[in-house]
């Protein structure tokens, strides 16, 4: 058993570190709930708590991005509203399963988004984007919502979807998608407030690590490269995942 002072304080580094690598290689979730399971946190209240960091980084990642003229706030507004439905979906859906079964959903979502980071970065089309296929890609928020709000990690996934149905660079891809992001997590961590199963105390000492983490791996990868961090965050994710996947019912 971890005294609640001991784990605050584990989880304030656990912040730092997954500050410090997913502000480069994202996916960051896929690390903090896994850990968090493994400290005797329950699986639903990890993945609340830990939404609370996720919102404070996204806050400070759409200001910078923001600075930068990489969010395309027309684009972003009826993703995030659609993806606000979404994971207010999926946030409930979390709520009602049982741990044993959501440490097996959390372990296979984890393993699927390690392999979708081993796929070659998309290219945009050069197709201007019709009505159709803009519609398409707006509805497919919703289900990218439900992901977030169930567990998170769904950044690749919104990547993905501005890049080869809206044609976005991948910068501006980043940028935009933290509008939606920020909407989900937000919708969730409303879901998960009202239902009292945040412990704010553990969140808030992930926000602060989070925070010092990011902004030293930001400086860090503009000097040395980012690809050995996302080598190291697959390699440790893997193995938390298949942890969950192999506990005993």
């Amino acid at each position: 058993m971890h005294s609640q002072l001991t784990t605050t304080l584990f989880l304030f580094a656990l912040g730092l570190l997954t500050g410090f690598i997913g502000t480069n290689t994202g996916g960051s979730a896929f690390l903090t709930v896994p850990v968090m399971i493994w400290l005797g946190i329950t699986p639903q209240s990890a993945i609340a708590s830990a939404r609370v960091a996720s919102v404070g980084t996204m806050v400070a990642g759409v200001r910078e991005f923001h600075r930068q003229g990489k969010v395309d706030y027309k684009l972003a507004a009826p993703a995030a509203l659609l993806g606000l439905v979404g994971s207010v979906c999926g946030a409930t859906v979390l709520l009602k399963i049982d741990a044993i079964t959501l440490h097996r959903v959390i372990g296979t979502l984890t393993l699927l988004m390690v392999i979708l980071s081993f796929a070659k970065k998309p290219k945009p089309f050069q197709e201007p984007v019709s009505k159709w296929r803009a519609a398409f890609g707006y509805s497919l928020f919703a289900i990218i919502g439900m992901v977030g709000g169930f567990f998170g990690g769904q950044a690749k996934l919104a990547t993905y979807v501005f890049i080869l149905i809206f044609n976005k660079t991948v910068s501006e891809s980043v940028g935009t998608r933290k509008i939606s992001g920020l909407v989900i997590s937000l919708g969730s961590l409303g879901v998960y407030g009202f239902s009292q199963i945040i412990n704010w105390q553990f969140g808030l000492s992930l926000v602060i690590g989070t925070l010092i983490g990011s902004s030293v791996g930001a400086r860090y990868a503009l000097k040395k490269g980012d690809e050995w961090m996302e080598r190291l965050l697959n390699v440790v994710v893997v193995l938390l995942a298949l942890r969950l996947l192999l506990l005993p019912a």
